[in-house]
C-alpha cells in the first residue's frame, strides 16, 4: 500500500536524522518510492523552538494504517525521540499524512492527517511529489484549493525548500520542472 509520510526533525543534526530515518523505514520493510526536497520551516503551535528540516515521501508498504504508525513509532523511539513539550522541540517526527485508500480512523490514528491542510511543511514537499503520481490526486486537488483559496491560515509560517536529497546514487527533489 501506498503512503505519503511526513519527516521533521529539530534537534542535533537535522539532516542526518532525516537520512536515518529513512534508513531505518527500509529496514522495517518501508520501502520508499519518491521522497521530496528538504525544506527548512518555522515552528508551528509551539513557537520558542528552533526551525525545522522537513521532508515528504511517497513510501510502500505492506502494512495496514495502524500497524504503519507502529512502525513509525518503532522508528522514534529507536532514535531516542522523547516527547516533553507537545508540538515541541524533537530530533524527529514521522508521520501518516495519506494512505492510497484515502481516510482511515481509530483511536490513535486520523488519515488524512487531521493538521495537514494547515501546514506548510507538509503542503509543500508532498505536493512535490505527488504532481506526478497517479495517486493521491483528490489530495493534491485539495493542497491547491486551499493555497489558492484560504491563504490565511499560514499566517505566520514560514517555509524554504534548501535542496534536494540524494538516496544512493539517485537524487530526488530538484529536476528540471522544479
Amino acid at each position: 500500500m501506498k503512503y505519503i509520510l511526513s519527516l521533521g526533525s529539530n534537534i542535533g543534526n537535522s539532516f542526518e536524522n532525516l537520512k536515518k530515518a529513512i534508513s531505518k523505514l527500509e529496514e522495517k520493510s518501508i520501502f520508499i518510492d519518491d521522497c521530496s526536497s528538504v525544506y527548512a520551516s518555522t515552528p508551528v503551535d509551539y513557537l520558542t523552538q528552533a526551525d525545522f528540516l522537513n521532508m515528504s515521501l511517497i513510501a510502500e508498504a505492506a502494512y495496514e494504517p495502524v500497524q504503519m504508525l507502529e512502525k513509525l513509532k518503532e522508528i522514534e523511539h529507536e532514535m531516542g525521540r522523547v516527547k516533553t513539550i507537545e508540538k515541541g522541540p524533537r530530533n524527529i517526527d514521522l508521520d501518516i499524512i495519506f494512505w492510497e485508500k484515502g481516510s482511515f480512523e481509530s483511536e490513535d490514528l486520523t488519515i488524512p492527517h487531521k493538521e495537514a491542510a494547515n501546514r506548510l511543511f507538509v503542503i509543500f514537499p508532498t505536493l512535490e511529489i505527488i504532481d506526478n503520481s497517479e495517486y493521491f490526486r483528490k489530495e493534491k486537488a485539495h493542497f491547491h484549493f486551499i493555497l489558492e483559496t484560504d491563504q490565511r491560515r499560514f499566517f505566520g509560517q514560514k517555509i524554504e525548500k534548501l535542496y534536494p536529497f540524494k538516496i544512493g546514487e539517485e537524487n530526488f527533489g530538484w529536476n528540471e520542472k522544479n
